[in-house]
């Protein structure tokens, strides 16, 4: 996968981020919902298909970009909106992301899969679960 910046990869798909300092996620123009995921909490399986769980309350960082990631994730749900993925990759992967402290001070790079397709499967308000498919 070619590593982009978040603007980039975003557009990749149609998307432009509210605020590139604070926002993980997007309508894009032709309405799916474009969401920056980490690849340590993304999940491969043999027949391609991968599955995103993690929680809100976990983000310590700008309740912006929180914020409107739940109001994306309950759009995906009503509407019922394709979900496209970029991967958000640590450079340092001795570091974590956990709830001690904002994961949006760490080094990062990003990347897309074009070739998946996700939905929302799961969302409380709080935990969410997308599954992506080839």
């Amino acid at each position: 996968m070619k590593k982009l910046t978040l603007t980039d990869a975003f557009a990749n798909y149609g998307a432009k981020l509210k605020n590139t300092r604070w926002a993980c996620s997007a309508i894009a123009d032709d309405g799916a919902l474009v969401i920056s995921c980490w690849q340590h909490f993304l999940k491969s399986y043999d027949n391609g298909h991968k599955r995103y769980h993690d929680h809100l309350s976990r983000w310590l960082g700008n309740h912006q970009g929180r914020n409107l990631l739940a109001k994306h994730l309950k759009m995906a749900i009503e509407d019922n909106l394709q979900v496209r993925l970029v991967v958000a990759t640590l450079d340092d992967t001795k570091e974590s992301i956990s709830t001690d402290g904002d994961a949006s001070l760490l080094s990062k790079t990003f990347s897309i899969e074009k070739n998946l397709v996700g939905k929302v499967v799961e969302f409380d308000g709080d935990s969410f679960v997308i599954e992506f498919w080839p």
